[in-house]
C-alpha cells in the first residue's frame, strides 16, 4: 500500500467515524434524520464524493477498488465491535428501563451499507413473562445521512432488544407526534 492509498483509507475511516449518529438533527424525531459529527465539522452529514467513471484499462481502478476493500473491511469490523458497546448492559439482579413504544432508537443491521445507520421509533414492544422487553418492532425511514426525506413509506422491522440502542427515551422527547 502506498502512502497516498494509506492516507485515503485513513480519511475514509475518519469519515465513517464522523458519520455516526449523536442525536436527532431537528426537534421532530419523526423526520428520520440524525445529527453526526460531520454536521458540526463540515456543515453536512457526509464528505463522500460521488463515484466517477473509471477507464477499464486504468490501473487506478484496481487501486481504488483495493482502497474501498480496506475501508469496507474496517467498516464491518468497526460496526461489529462498536455497536455492541452502545448497548447498556447491567447485572441481571439490577433492574433497568425497558424499551418503550415511541423511544427513538438506533437499530443494528449487519446488512446495511457502510455508514448507513437505521434511526427509528419503536411502535411495538413485546415483553416476556418476567416483564422484560425481548422483541420490538421499529418504524424507520429508508434514507441515508444527508439525504432529504421525500415522503417514502416507512418501513417496519422486528428486532431483538439486544440489537437496539435507545438514543432518546420517550420521556425526554419534546413532542410525541
Amino acid at each position: 500500500m502506498t502512502f497516498s492509498e494509506l492516507q485515503t483509507v485513513l480519511f475514509k475511516v475518519a469519515n465513517i467515524l464522523d458519520e455516526r449518529p449523536i442525536g436527532t438533527s431537528t426537534s421532530d424525531p419523526n423526520e428520520g434524520t440524525y445529527l453526526c459529527p460531520n454536521d458540526l465539522i463540515l456543515g453536512r452529514a457526509s464528505s463522500n464524493v460521488p463515484v466517477g467513471h473509471w477507464d477499464e484499462s486504468d490501473n487506478f481502478k484496481k487501486r481504488w477498488k483495493f482502497v474501498q476493500q480496506v475501508v469496507n473491511t474496517f467498516w464491518r469490523k468497526w460496526h461489529r465491535d462498536y455497536f455492541p458497546s452502545l448497548i447498556i448492559r447491567q447485572k441481571w439482579h439490577v433492574s433497568k428501563r425497558n424499551l418503550q413504544v415511541l423511544d427513538l432508537v438506533l437499530v443494528q443491521d449487519n446488512n446495511s451499507f457502510r455508514s448507513n445507520w437505521k434511526l427509528g421509533k419503536i411502535v411495538e414492544a413485546k415483553s416476556s413473562r418476567d416483564g422484560v422487553t425481548r422483541d420490538v418492532t421499529v418504524r424507520y425511514k429508508n434514507i441515508g445521512p444527508g439525504t432529504k426525506y421525500t415522503g417514502t413509506q416507512d418501513l417496519l422491522i422486528r428486532k431483538s432488544a439486544h440489537r437496539i440502542v435507545v438514543l432518546l427515551p420517550v420521556e425526554e422527547q419534546i413532542s410525541n407526534k
